[in-house]
């Protein structure tokens, strides 16, 4: 076995940082925002960005430093923050949890990356953006549509092995597009603006900016009202998700002792300007209340068009920005309804790209901080064998053979098995962020632990960063809680019963069903280790 080349596999800060922006900055949150709750949205992506997101990428800037030579990631911060058996149990339950719902998040997502290359046919479809999706679908059917997840899940992986230099710079290129959408927006927003002398489409007074506008999902009265606020609130925490998945590639990063704080809180900033400058500068183009916007977000059994809808939301934002500026700069009727579909166009290409650089990520760190970081012994010895550029190739091919197992399972399987693939992503729903709360609470007794280096302090005061970090867990806590209870609240209140309990069973048992299966993988290798039964040799790279 060649010996990996790590002097030539370090990632560079802007590398991390566009990384990070790939990862977790979803450009489609802006707009959703806005569809869901108007200028109100704001108030919440604030918030939560500052008492969530901020102090979560603290954290993780302080406990990667410290741990900036572990291979581990989360594992080794829960591992070595908590201490002992405890930590270490708790440490692998979490890393295998984590690494298996972003499993079921590969699967979700090779399902449905057609999707945004579909809008790139707008400018030449009749009905132009509205139909794309429809066309592409019926052009292609689920097997058409899962085939090509399979390619191109298995050419990131394949790329992959060349090494994290190589998955830093095809990561980057999703992180321009995100960017590069979000500085279309803001440009051609202001644009508009100043074309209709700097008058706002929406109003922005204490009533929009704290109600929930009609025809939201989350709209209603009374205890349903509360209820929609506070899901929404679990939507916005939910959006600022994926920290841990770029500052667990520490160990990769060129000078980590400082560039893991710089990635970090740069990230960290930007995401929160973006989200809620992003949703203010779409408020000045269009207004969710308007009469028209309402007519296209009404179902056609409410009397309107149907044409913006949750999953078209991005889309149709774009759409009226380029018809905006097509508009601004005198076009004709037809160029402006062009320019509108352009935008879609680009839109659609620069989503893909996101989603294509967030597998370069997302395929490569959690499986890389489970199989590298955790003791030898619990996984066979092949999977932990690094190829010449560092990176475990063995395990990506298992990790690849499970992907493409579940997708063909999941496109030519009958009903029943949709279902059960569908009931498999439903248990990850919650999973995911669980983590997030042991993370956050391992920072707690790492702070304590003065046996620890910590080469960077960014909270200087130990009782604030504690305070902050149990601000954190119960924001992230509740997140979890609401998504459980909610659909048990609309069943009791006789909402789609069946189907809302079973929801809640699935996303509940969720983090049952993998602590149960980790913490019998960690008790296994502890018994065989105590047994003498493992044979470290087998596990020594040469």
């Amino acid at each position: 076995m060649a010996t990996a080349n790590t002097s030539a596999q370090k990632i560079t800060l802007i590398g991390f940082v566009m990384m990070f922006f790939t990862s977790v900055l979803g450009f489609a949150n802006v707009s959703r925002g806005v569809f869901y709750m108007g200028t109100s949205s704001i108030l919440f992506y604030v918030i939560i960005g500052f008492l969530f997101f901020l102090p979560y990428a603290i954290i993780c800037a302080e406990m990667g430093a410290s741990f900036k030579n572990e291979k581990g990631g989360i594992y080794s911060w829960i591992a070595i923050g908590v201490g002992g058996t405890s930590g270490r149990k708790l440490g692998f339950i979490t890393i295998f949890m984590w690494w298996f719902s972003y499993v079921a998040w590969m699967l979700n997502i090779s399902a449905t990356i057609t999707i945004p290359l579909s809008y790139i046919t707008s400018p030449f479809l009749d009905g132009g953006f509205a139909n794309a999706t429809k066309f592409v679908q019926n052009f292609l059917g689920p097997v058409g549509m899962g085939l090509i997840g399979m390619v191109i899940i298995t050419t990131v992986t394949l790329l992959i092995s060349l090494g994290v230099k190589n998955i830093a710079k095809l990561a980057s290129i999703g992180g321009t597009a995100v960017m590069s959408l979000n500085v279309i927006l803001m440009v051609c927003g202001l644009l508009i603006w100043a074309s209709n002398d700097f008058k706002s489409a929406s109003e922005y007074t204490v009533a929009t900016m704290t109600n929930v506008p009609e025809y939201s999902k989350y709209a209603g009265s009374g205890i349903m009202g509360l209820i929609g606020l506070l899901g929404f609130a679990v939507y916005a925490i939910f959006a600022y998700g994926g920290v841990e998945a770029v500052g667990g590639l520490v160990d990769k990063l060129e000078h980590p002792e400082k560039n893991v704080k710089r990635g970090l809180l740069i990230g960290a900033g930007v995401g929160i300007f973006v989200y809620c400058v992003g949703i203010l500068v779409t408020s000045l183009v269009i207004n969710r209340n308007s009469p028209e916007v309402l007519h296209d977000i009404m179902t056609p059994a409410q009397g309107g068009t149907g044409l913006y809808y949750t999953g078209n939301a991005v889309y149709y934002v774009m759409f009226k920005l380029g018809s905006g500026v097509g508009t601004a700069l005198h076009f004709s009727a037809a160029n402006i309804n062009l320019m509108g579909n352009i935008f879609a166009a680009y839109t659609g290409l620069s989503m893909f790209l996101a989603l294509t650089g967030a597998f370069f990520v997302l395929i490569y760190s959690p499986l890389k901080q489970m199989i590298e970081g955790t003791p030898s012994g619990i996984f066979p010895a092949k999977m932990s064998k690094l190829n010449r550029n560092g990176i475990p190739t063995v395990a990506l091919i298992y990790q690849l053979i499970l992907v493409i197992a579940l997708i063909l399972l999941n496109t030519l399987g009958g009903e029943a098995v949709k279902d059960l693939i569908q009931g498999l992503i439903t248990l990850t729903n919650v999973t995911m962020t669980v983590p997030v709360i042991f993370v956050i609470y391992a920072y707690i007794p790492y702070l304590k632990n003065d046996h620890i280096e910590k080469p960077i302090k960014i909270i200087k005061s130990a009782k604030v960063a504690v305070t902050a970090a149990w601000i954190a867990i119960a924001i992230i806590a509740f997140a979890n809680i609401f998504t459980i209870a909610n659909p048990i609240i609309m069943a009791m209140n006789g909402q789609d019963v069946s189907s809302n309990l079973k929801e809640a069973a699935m996303s509940g048992g969720g983090i049952i069903v993998f602590a149960i299966i980790g913490w019998i993988l960690i008790n296994r290798y502890e018994r065989r280790k105590a047994q003498g039964k493992i044979n470290l040799k087998d596990y020594e790279q040469n």
